[in-house]
Formats: structure tokens, sequence, C-alpha cells
């Protein structure tokens, strides 16, 4: 299993770096790091320009590469996990994707302030070809992160995609490696639906064969707020949404309420793809 984690130096990319290699220690996986950098000037997150750097190729790799050894020389943890790094000239959106697809990669990992042109790609703003394409999932980490726990996790579902049409491989792998318990956070869309929460419950601790499942059903209110409130009250770690178009999960990753409920979010949301 490989991860990609996106660098730009910043404290959210601090935040990534160590909340990927907690779950590359977990996993058994490699970590592959790589800061994109526009040709000319340096990034001060992705998009932000700040001062201009030498004018050639080379001089640009070079600058990039020992400021990532640098950088990832803060992190102790990593001596025991596998990892490579890389620099790129470009945006960042289409190093991000042309590398997830060449290391067919499992997962990305990447602090919120790191995240400008990924959330870009998400919401299909930067390329509506990305937007469908992206590879794999990617999971949101706030820089203000203050603990690293993964016990208890909520899926969000609503009536168009109670069962998944996907594998959810990572979300099981770590679900398993952490022991953690899941939550199933259902949203109707219909008045009056009759689910049988037993049913999904059994559905859903066959589908991960997890037995620390349970089911809770909500059909009145705004969707965002319910959710975040249901996040508080039951101290989750990571909220993971199935990425899927014309649907509510869709909803949460336009522009507005994206940046509400998962880019300035207070825990790490999974987006699956």
């Amino acid at each position: 299993m490989k991860i990609i984690v996106p660098i730009d130096f910043s404290q959210s990319s601090k935040i990534g770096v160590e909340y990927a290699a907690k779950v590359a220690e977990s996993l058994n996986s490699e970590i592959i790091f790589v800061h994109a950098y526009s040709e000319g000037y340096q990034y001060a997150g992705y998009g932000a320009i700040v001062y201009p750097v030498p004018d050639n190729f080379s001089s640009y790799q070079k600058l990039y590469k020992e400021k990532m050894l640098e950088f990832l020389e803060n992190f102790p943890r990593l001596a025991t996990i596998k990892y490579k790094s890389m620099v790129a000239p470009g945006r960042p959106s289409d190093i991000i994707y042309q590398l997830a697809t060449e290391e067919k990669a499992s997962l990305i990992i990447m602090g919120t302030e790191g995240a400008g042109e990924v959330e870009g790609y998400l919401a299909g703003t930067t390329s509506e070809k990305v937007s469908k394409d992206v590879p794999c999932p990617v999971l949101v980490v706030p820089e203000d992160l203050e603990t690293f726990d993964l016990k208890r996790v909520c899926l969000a579902l609503d009536s168009d995609n109670l069962k998944p049409d996907r594998e959810l491989k990572v979300l099981a792998n770590l679900l398993k490696a952490f022991n953690a318990r899941l939550f199933i956070f259902h949203f109707s869309k219909i008045k009056d639906e009759v689910i049988n929460e037993q049913e999904i419950k059994n559905y859903y601790e066959e589908f991960f064969n997890l037995q620390n499942i349970s089911v809770h059903l909500f059909s009145e209110g705004k969707t965002e707020d319910k959710i975040t409130g249901f996040l508080k009250d039951n101290i989750i770690d990571i909220l993971a949404l199935l990425y899927r178009k014309h649907d509510f999960i869709e909803k949460l990753t336009e522009l507005g309420l994206r940046r509400k409920m998962i880019f300035k979010s207070e825990i790490p949301v999974l987006i699956l793809k």
C-alpha cells in the first residue's frame, strides 16, 4: 500500500506528515512525499506565491530537494517507515494526480491548509477530468488537530448509497489496523422512509467483518448540522464520506458546504473514491 503526502512546508504539512506516519506504521505502508513548485516563485502553501527563486531548472530542483530533506528530518518516526520524496514543477493538483496514478497509490493524506489545489479538483473547479478520475481516497487532516486517535470512525450515508458500490478497502484496513468502532450515520432525504436498522447493521458487520458497529438514523433538519452535532456528541475521530455524483454526499463536496464540513472540520475527513 502506498500513501502520497503533498508537502508545502507549512504547519498543515507537518500535521499531514505526522498523521501519515501513524497510518503508514499501522498499515505497513510506504509513504511518497511530494512537493510541486512553480518555476520562478516559491510557494507558502499551495496557491500562495511569496518570493522569487533562481531562474533555472537545476537550481529549482536542488533548492526544493534540499528543503524537502531538511523538512523531513524533523520527524524521527520516519526512521522506521519506508518512504521516498520527490519534487516536480507544475500545478499541485496535476502533480498529485499524475503521481497517484503512476504509483497506483491507495491513499492521499494532506493537511487542510495545504489542500488548496486538491480542494479544487474534488469540487471540480480545477479540472472536470481530474474531478472524475482522481484514482484513490483522500484523507484531509485539519492543521490544528491535537490528537491522533483513530478509534471512532463515522461513515456518512444517505438512501442512494446505503449499501456501497465499491470495495472501501482503505476504510476497512483502517478499521482493522486500529481496532476502531464504526458509526453508520444515515440521513434520509425521503419523508417517512422505512429503513431496517438491524439489517443495515448486519450488512456492514459482514461487509467489514467487524462486530463493533452501530447504526444511527436521521431524517429531519439540515444534513450538515446533524453531522456536525453527531460528530461532537460521539467524539468521532474520522468522518468518512463516499464521493458520488447526484447525492447529498456530493453536496458535501461543493465549495461552500465542503469548506464547512471538510476543510474547516475539526477532525480528519476521509473522502472515499
